[in-house]
């Protein structure tokens, strides 16, 4: 949904809102400290060992669908996993949430 926002406001204007911002040197060097803080995160996810990984994905899947099976927030679902505020930045949790959200929205329904 973002997205399909996001290139409705590229297609009213021809220079998108951001651009000066996706632009800039601060734009940039935010870029490549939040890839480097992904990459360590993965290594760091890397270095478990199976056991390890199996626990925390195990908790993190069970934390997340108790989260959204009650409906919760993003905002919530950062709490539920501890991360607030700084969790924010994390890649792709807003796609995760929402497709857990659509999926026990639906599931309710019936």
């Amino acid at each position: 949904m973002l997205v399909s926002l996001e290139l409705s406001l590229i297609k009213m204007d021809k220079k998108h809102p951001l651009e000066d911002w996706w632009n800039s040197d601060t734009y940039k060097e935010f870029a490549k400290a939040h890839q480097e803080d992904l990459e360590r995160a993965v290594g760091k996810y890397h270095m478990l060992s199976e056991n390890e990984k199996l626990d925390m994905v195990q908790a993190i899947c069970y934390i997340m669908c108790k989260a959204e099976q009650e409906g919760t927030s993003h905002r919530g679902l950062q709490s539920a996993l501890g991360i607030y505020p700084g969790g924010f930045w994390v890649d792709y949790l807003m796609d995760v949430h929402n497709a857990l959200w659509d999926y026990y929205h639906n599931k309710n329904k019936n």
